[in-house]
């Protein structure tokens, strides 16, 4: 089994991490081949050659954009359409692996390595014009957004100190700090929107989340009903909220509660088109781009996820 490690999660504790379940990872599903990985070349290059190998499982042994970028690089890889992803879950929010389950941990790292329970899973295909040069393509295993939640993960990632203090308290200590301090300066995004080719106007965009996983930003959670391969998006969109209606919405979501709120619409889909004449974050499993328009779109069955 191949594990793509990436030692830069968690802040830089993930190599320490993962030495604590390296053994019982080795006793559960065999032999293990470690690669660090530390850039997305360097993923795509050990994937390529991994699939050449005849390698069946690829482990992304880090956080959410470790596994996404593990993700794309499958996804890209000629030849590795029925590689299984597999993951240990070494960073902040650990999103891929919620719902967590009991007997999927080991020392208290969420693991999914059961390769013989595989199953397809749909992903989010991300067409990102940037403010300048030439659109890029993406794919998100997990969920995309722009807004409020997009803007605080570009804070989350870029860690100031304020944001490493809360850390110290815990992950979720960090995230809210991070929220507190876009909502102090967040204005809404006027942005044309499309649902599956349905103009709806120009919107206030305080928030969109395009999500295949109803998880997001540690113990974030929409209600919207999702299947793992129907083809579908939910589109969850929340606008003109004042500060006081986002920090209440942002509370209702840290008990799993969205569908209803003021100011809310949810919609299925399969495809999503935005466009700002303001450049805006596009954050997709917790890695951040700057867009002037994004398109959505479903690959079905896109990839293969470990239980």
């Amino acid at each position: 089994m191949l594990v793509l490690l990436n030692p830069h999660a968690a802040y830089g504790r993930a190599s320490s991490i993962w030495e604590t379940v390296r053994d019982e990872l080795s006793s559960r599903v065999g032999a293990l081949r470690v690669v660090e990985t530390t850039t997305p070349e360097d993923a795509r290059c050990a994937v390529a050659d991994a699939v050449e190998g005849g390698e069946t499982v690829v482990v992304a042994a880090g956080g959410d954009g470790t596994v996404h970028e593990v993700a794309n690089a499958l996804i890209r890889t000629d030849g590795a359409r029925e590689v299984a992803l597999g993951a240990v879950g070494l960073g902040s929010s650990n999103d891929f692996h919620k719902p967590y389950r009991r007997d999927a941990f080991i020392g208290g790292v969420p693991v999914r390595v059961d390769c013989e329970h595989a199953g397809p899973r749909d992903v989010i295909r991300l067409s990102v014009e940037p403010p300048e040069g030439a659109k890029t393509v993406s794919y998100a295993v997990l969920n995309a957004s722009i807004g409020i939640t997009a803007e605080t993960n570009a804070v989350f990632n870029d860690a100031p100190p304020f944001v490493r203090a809360a850390r110290t308290l815990s992950i979720d200590a960090a995230i809210v700090a991070a929220m507190l301090t876009t909502l102090a300066r967040f204005r809404d995004i006027p942005c044309r929107l499309a649902i599956d080719g349905a103009d709806e106007g120009i919107r206030s965009v305080s928030n969109l989340g395009v999500i295949k996983s109803t998880h997001f930003a540690g113990s974030f959670t929409y209600d919207t009903p999702l299947e793992p391969d129907d083809g579908l998006v939910s589109v969850n969109l929340c606008e003109r909220l004042t500060r006081f209606q986002a920090v209440a919405t942002l509370a209702a979501l840290g008990r799993g509660r969205f569908r209803g709120r003021p100011k809310t619409t949810s919609w299925t889909a399969r495809h999503v088109a935005v466009a700002s004449e303001e450049p805006f974050a596009v954050e997709m499993d917790g890695e951040v781009e700057r867009a002037r328009s994004v398109e959505f779109s479903v690959l079905q069955e896109g990839i293969r996820c470990c239980r």
